[in-house]
């Protein structure tokens, strides 16, 4: 990890006409048409009722600052200072993924903005599963530090004949870019150790360039998700799977049929054919799980 530098980082409105340029001379769906908010509670609530009243595929709202946003089963509230970091929910229409099929859409949107933060900043990124996006460290605890997180929310339905569909899913990224790590204690970011790609890469990035890639990424998501392309979407996402071949615990959330539900120890295989987390137990066999909080589990340090 390099120095961030001056700890008072330039806070430049972000350039939502140069994003719109850009998308309008590619080829694809996904960004257009783009709504700019300079401050949002949460970009996925907007998003979401666009969504129901109609707004169409690839509709993207993005945000300068945003002040309520949230990270799965609404934990860790997720905030966006205004001039650093990237807050953006987008409106997917895929109907050829069915409804048991959605934790695909979560592998093909981590793999999609990894490799985003890879192409606009030459940054190589991690994945805790699901769909955190980290960087990794080099030492023997497995450390990992959050730079970006994605919160995907769908909408069910059924067809006239009762045939379950997913009418629509928002899926809001969070990028922490241009903001001081130093600012994270105040902001309660997440209960993982925070990073940015300031902090990471010793310089600001161009935020704009970097939502265009992911929104160039986002726009291959359902073909990434089909049958023919789900394959390689897999092997990319277990490719940049944090603590895949160590040992893990994954922990439950004390809610609901999970409240006596006790953590389960084992080796982080991959993922299966759905997205969900397989783990190896101790007898040899094979488990899937999609839920849960996987953490790495330190033999010295582990009871």
């Amino acid at each position: 990890m390099h120095a961030e530098g001056p700890a008072l980082v330039t806070s430049e409105p972000l350039d939502h006409a140069i994003v719109r340029r850009r998308l309008a001379n590619g080829t694809g769906l996904v960004g257009l048409p783009l709504v700019y908010l300079p401050v949002v509670g949460s970009t996925n609530d907007v998003a979401g009722e666009m969504a129901r009243t109609g707004a169409s595929h690839g509709t993207t709202v993005v945000a300068d600052a945003q002040t309520a946003g949230r990270g799965r089963r609404g934990k860790a509230p997720w905030q966006s200072p205004p001039g650093g970091s990237i807050a953006m929910s987008v409106i997917l229409r895929v109907p050829s993924v069915a409804p048991e099929r959605l934790g695909r859409i979560a592998i093909a949107v981590a793999v999609a903005v990894g490799d985003a933060i890879g192409s606009a900043t030459g940054l190589r990124t991690a994945v805790k599963w699901p769909n955190d996006i980290v960087t990794v460290s080099s030492g023997v605890d497995g450390t990992v530090r959050k730079v970006g997180g994605i919160l995907i929310e769908p909408a069910l339905g059924h067809d006239p004949d009762g045939t379950p569909v997913m009418r629509h899913a928002v899926v809001g990224i969070g990028i922490n870019a241009n903001v001081p790590v130093s600012r994270f204690g105040a902001m309660g970011q997440a209960s993982l150790a925070p990073a940015s790609l300031l902090s990471e890469l010793g310089g600001p990035v161009s935020r704009e360039d970097l939502i265009v890639e992911v929104l160039r990424g986002l726009d291959q998501v359902g073909a990434m998700c089909s049958d023919a392309g789900w394959i390689e979407t897999r092997q990319r996402y277990e490719a940049r799977l944090a603590w895949r071949g160590r040992a893990v615990v994954l922990g439950f959330p004390v809610e609901g049929s999970n409240a006596d539900r006790p953590p389960v120890s084992g080796e982080l295989v991959g993922i299966d054919g759905s997205g969900a987390l397989v783990i190896r137990h101790q007898s040899g066999a094979l488990h899937g799980f999609h839920d849960g909080e996987v953490r790495v589990r330190i033999a010295d340090l582990e009871p």
